[in-house]
């Protein structure tokens, strides 16, 4: 155990001993002077950056740590530290739908942190849609060459070419790539944007509304007949409890086979429709001859017939 001891204090010493030496040869660890610090307050009022500045030996990063512990921005006015408290106020706020511009605007909320403030910290705190940042961070700028090339090319193609399509006949020969809102905002700047009925009315977009109109009844058809196969699963699941809980009781069950599907369903509802009939002596109830699904079925078959027209049937 005293040995143990003894290996720590080694090992201490050694470190100090290093350390002592390495700030006597003026490397990382070197204590700042009053007069350094000063310098680094007049070279950041003069809005520098720490890659232009040169205060002794210090490294562009020695001196941006500097002025980061001591409060010191490129204005040389000190910033206000977040407090836990802060950024609990924060949170809740993001949280009921406050924005970074709300925030800053309100004076008497988190007072003394700016936009940039407030903006910075919700994406250390990853409370902000990093692909949306991330989106306007990599957007692409027009210059004034292209800007003016695009304008002409807009000019050319508005009257007769929908937004989408005048992004993918300039994305086919040009630089930089654009998107539909890039094109609907420079066609709203030269004031020359179409409304929205008449880009309906375009080739371009009504051709795309066959191929929607067809792929949504596709989709449509798909989930009806999901459906039908789950309703007929649920009628079956149905009449078999109904066929093992009279078997149990003793009794007999009244089954009745369809007219079209010729399959044997308990002969009550909802496996066939109760119909009411009026009579010489009063209403009569009687039930149907053809179950259920079979019955939508027959409605479906007599509905499509009605919209082709009888031409068609």
């Amino acid at each position: 155990m005293q040995a143990r001891q003894d290996s720590c204090w080694k090992q201490k010493l050694q470190r100090s001993l290093t350390t002592v030496e390495t700030r006597a040869r003026g490397m990382p660890g070197q204590l700042w002077t009053e007069h350094e610090i000063e310098q680094l307050r007049g070279l950041l009022a003069q809005g520098l950056s720490a890659s232009e500045m040169q205060i002794g030996s210090r490294s562009p990063a020695a001196i941006q740590n500097k002025a980061a512990r001591l409060d010191f921005v490129g204005d040389g006015i000190p910033r206000k530290r977040w407090t836990a408290e802060a950024e609990s106020q924060l949170k809740r706020l993001i949280s009921e739908g406050w924005t970074a511009a709300r925030l800053s605007a309100d004076p008497e909320v988190l007072a003394g942190y700016s936009r940039n403030a407030v903006q910075k910290k919700l994406g250390r705190l990853k409370l902000i849609d990093g692909g949306r940042s991330r989106r306007a961070r990599d957007a692409v700028r027009l210059s004034a060459t292209q800007l003016d090339r695009f304008y002409t090319f807009l000019l050319a193609h508005a009257s007769r070419c929908t937004p989408e399509q005048i992004a993918l006949l300039w994305n086919r020969e040009n630089t930089p790539l654009v998107t539909r809102r890039r094109v609907v905002y420079h066609l709203q700047k030269l004031g020359v944007k179409r409304s929205w009925a008449e880009v309906m009315r375009m080739p371009f977009s009504k051709a795309k509304q066959r191929r929607v109109s067809k792929k949504a009844l596709e989709a449509s058809q798909k989930r009806w007949d999901e459906y039908r196969d789950y309703q007929e699963s649920e009628l079956r699941e149905l009449a078999r409890r109904r066929r093992s809980r009279t078997r149990s009781r003793g009794k007999s069950l009244a089954v009745r086979a369809c007219r079209d599907c010729n399959r044997r369903w308990p002969a009550v509802e909802p496996f066939y429709v109760l119909y009411e009939k009026q009579t010489a002596v009063g209403r009569r109830r009687y039930l149907g001859r053809i179950c259920r699904m079979c019955r939508n079925k027959r409605r479906r078959e007599s509905k499509n017939l009605r919209r082709k027209g009888p031409a068609t049937a």
